[in-house]
């Protein structure tokens, strides 16, 4: 499955389900310290999506929403992916 094929799904599930991009969030970041990191988005998007990423495609993800450059993705960094 293609990243942006993935991030299609979550705006899905979004919109079918309700959710906010808040609610994704803490659903993904399931470790609650305001950040989603490797690990979390793989079983974030696995879970919600139903889908396996490769660990490359998680990277690209990573790095595609991470604008301050921590190798993680805040809240505000999906919020801007995902609008």
């Amino acid at each position: 499955m293609a990243t942006s094929e993935a991030l299609e799904k979550l705006k899905d599930t979004m919109s079918r389900e309700g959710k906010t991009v808040k609610d994704l969030f803490e659903e993904i970041d399931t470790n609650g310290d305001g950040t989603i990191n490797g690990p979390e988005l793989y079983k974030g998007i696995k879970k919600i999506v139903g889908d396996s990423l490769t660990p490359g495609q998680i990277s690209m993800i990573i790095t595609a929403f991470d604008t301050n450059g921590d190798n993680r993705i805040d809240v505000m960094e999906l919020r801007n992916a995902l609008s």
